[in-house]
């Protein structure tokens, strides 16, 4: 009876590590669910026009909706859960300039950045709760895993245009608090 424990938990154990999924995890991926329960969140304040506002739903739709995200998604949709949760938050001067939500850059462009670590250090400890669960990757190879699928580029291009203002105020935040 104790091995059908061990190898159970072990199992169970062994399933956390390899999906990645912390205790948000199932829930950080249907993006536009949690931004429809924050008040007065509208995800047009953070996009340049009506186009760029119908092609980021389209996608959070596409590949970061309850029913249909991969695995291999599940990172960047954890990420732009925690990230517009917060920027929700702000307002006037604090909110972040608006994105172009296109794909025109690449991997490379957009992982060669200034601020770019600091800001993959910052997401990452905040979706594994400090490192205690863990999505496989490190804040070092954090922005070319999750720019390394087309399909989501320009969901990852969106993440590193808006983040680093969130960062910031939630770093700020943090320090006062």
């Amino acid at each position: 009876m104790n091995l059908f424990i061990i190898i159970l938990s072990f199992i169970l154990f062994n399933e956390n590590y390899i999906d990645g999924l912390n205790s948000e995890g199932s829930n950080c991926v249907d993006v536009l669910g949690t931004v429809k329960t924050i008040p007065n969140c509208d995800l047009q304040n953070y996009v340049k026009s009506e186009t760029d506002y119908k092609q980021l739903t389209n996608d959070l739709t596409n590949y970061c909706s309850t029913s249909d995200t991969s695995k291999q998604n599940t990172l960047i949709c954890c990420m732009l859960s925690y990230e517009l949760k917060k920027a929700c938050g702000l307002s006037g001067e604090a909110l972040p300039s608006k994105a172009v939500y296109k794909i025109d850059s690449t991997s490379a462009e957009i992982c060669g950045k200034k601020n770019v670590k600091l800001t993959s250090e910052w997401i990452l400890k905040k979706i594994t709760n400090n490192g205690k669960n863990d999505f496989g990757v490190t804040a070092d190879d954090l922005c070319t895993k999750v720019t390394s699928d087309t399909n989501t580029l320009r969901l990852a291009r969106f993440f590193y245009k808006v983040a680093p203002r969130v960062r910031q105020d939630d770093l700020s935040k943090q320090n006062k608090g």
